[in-house]
């Protein structure tokens, strides 16, 4: 008898169970830095697109992207507007575990004004 495969619905339980084992815990952040994440708070740079009011995208991104890497991929989608954000890992308990920038519209006027999100990670 074989075993069957599991299915995504149980792939996604077990990882989502075992997130809280594997991240340490999260170092205190000096007053300084407060507007900052560091490495050490496991910052995912997450680009998001939206055509209002239609539909949102989110996408995670390399580290090496930038605010007119989200401005030109979300424009490529046909997004009208497009947002940066921030995903986190290890933060201290009961904490936001995300943040998001102002909605942008996608024009040249933009590009004077890149608008990271608050704690930035890396926008």
């Amino acid at each position: 008898m074989t075993t069957p495969e599991p299915t995504y619905s149980r792939i996604l339980c077990a990882v989502l169970t075992a997130l809280p084992l594997l991240a340490a815990p999260a170092a205190a952040q000096a007053p300084e830095s407060a507007l900052n994440a560091d490495d050490g708070t496991g910052a995912v740079k997450v680009c998001a697109p939206v055509a209002m009011p239609r539909w949102r995208s989110m996408s995670p991104v390399p580290k090496t992207w930038t605010f007119l890497d989200c401005m030109g991929f979300s424009g490529e989608m046909g997004a009208s507007h497009f947002q940066l954000g921030c995903l986190f890992a290890n933060v201290t308990p009961h904490a936001q575990k995300y943040a998001w920038g102002p909605m942008v519209a996608i024009e040249k006027a933009a590009l004077a004004k890149p608008q990271p999100p608050m704690p930035n990670c890396g926008w």
